[in-house]
């Protein structure tokens, strides 16, 4: 290209797929890019396909049917932008504070027309924990990634509910550097990343039994509650059950949405190392209350304890999430690619080659792929790309569950 080689077929071929636009007819704009201006506030970037856009103009969200406000036009002139006041077919425009729409988004002066197909962005692949070096910039940090969010649709952020982590997920370390930069530029704070937690889960791989009562005087109404519960694992991804057995009023009706409260406040965390418990049914068959001092609360606290008693006899095992990757490379990496991959106890689905690429379905436990971005890029030489997807939970292997559970309790003591 620094010789001119190309270029000529390159402008022939845009000049051909994408031709100029009609000035005639109705206006139908493309949002294409979003940005956050320092004096201008919210940009939209626009390629006007036809008709043509004025300061003022109402047109319309043709996803959301919603009014949008054009206020101010702008272009570039070299690298500067300048108000113009209006934009023809065919040009790129700039439009000053427009609010309600995303990236994407097509926008027209007729409510009823078809909006643009979505833009197939990728999938963001490369995730870090991000906290603010100081606890007292964490609302500026929430703001600034609040107003970045909306102009990226390549970054995500979100709070993991499982390790309480702040999250955000791009295309790999130079997206997640600028956005670093970005925040100490315009918002004043100083960001860090880290390798994330896996949020694993718990499961049981017996069925168990337990009994517990509840019981505690404080000088007036007292307390008292006496559960039992078996608890039988379920198919992976089935959830939570919950059954009422309970024949001849050994607890009145009243009380059993009190145990099934307390089990799945039990769920939340397990017996191993505190994640949140899944695939599990848990059946209340038997108990005992007081006429006087029973209470729903006093069944939830009862029911609590006997599932947690339950659960220690009941095999509790820890799951991973397990991920879907399709990586896309040179025929000349596969090998070292499907190495690499079983290193990271993978496992291949399938292979299809095309034009001298090939893509390899394989699913890896979502710990080994939190640097997978960057090793890929070191293996291919930056010529491999990969899509990522969460596939399901499955068992850790027995044979790392406790070299695991050792290295969790170990953080957590730190």
């Amino acid at each position: 290209v620094s010789e001119g080689h190309g270029v000529r077929e390159l402008l022939d071929a845009s000049l051909s797929l994408a031709p100029d636009g009609a000035d005639s007819a109705e206006t139908r704009l493309r949002v294409f890019s979003l940005a956050l201006d320092p004096y201008l506030g919210r940009l939209a970037y626009v390629k006007v396909q036809s008709g043509e856009v004025r300061d003022g103009d109402t047109l319309f969200n043709l996803t959301t049917k919603d009014k949008v406000q054009v206020r101010d036009v702008y272009a570039y002139s070299g690298a500067k932008l300048e108000k113009v006041g209006h934009a023809g077919a065919g040009s790129i425009a700039a439009l000053a504070k427009l609010e309600g729409v995303e990236l994407g988004a097509t926008l027209g002066a007729d409510p009823n027309a078809e909006p643009e197909p979505p833009i197939p962005f990728p999938k963001p692949v490369f995730v870090r924990a991000m906290a603010a070096k100081s606890q007292a910039e964490e609302e500026k940090v929430s703001t600034g990634l609040r107003d970045l969010a909306t102009t990226k649709a390549t970054l995500l952020f979100q709070r993991d509910p499982v390790t309480k982590e702040g999250l955000v997920s791009g295309m790999g370390d130079v997206q997640l550097d600028v956005l670093a930069e970005r925040l100490r530029n315009r918002y004043g704070v100083e960001v860090q990343y880290r390798v994330p937690k896996v949020p694993y889960r718990e499961t049981i791989r017996k069925t168990a039994t337990a009994m517990y009562r509840h019981k505690k005087q404080t000088g007036g109404h007292g307390q008292f509650g006496e559960v039992h519960l078996r608890i039988e694992p379920l198919p992976r991804g089935a959830g939570f059950e919950f059954v009422d057995e309970i024949k001849g009023g050994v607890i009145p009706q009243q009380f059993i949405p009190g145990v099934e409260k307390g089990v799945r406040e039990a769920l939340e965390e397990g017996v191993l190392a505190g994640f949140p418990v899944v695939d599990v049914r848990a059946a209340v068959y038997y108990g005992t209350y007081h006429e006087v001092d029973s209470s729903e609360l006093s069944f939830k606290i009862a029911a609590r304890t006997a599932f947690k008693m339950a659960a220690e006899n009941a095999e509790p095992t820890l799951l991973e999430p397990i991920m879907s990757l399709a990586v896309t490379t040179p025929e000349a990496f596969t090998g070292d690619i499907i190495s690499d991959i079983t290193s990271r106890r993978g496992r291949i689905l399938g292979m299809e080659a095309e034009g001298g690429r090939t893509t390899i379905r394989v699913e890896v436990p979502m710990a080994e792929t939190l640097s997978y971005a960057l090793d890929l890029k070191a293996l291919t030489q930056g010529r491999a790309t990969f899509q990522m997807s969460f596939a399901r939970y499955d068992f850790v292997p027995a044979q790392l569950q406790e070299r695991l559970l050792a290295q969790l309790r170990a953080a957590d003591a730190s």
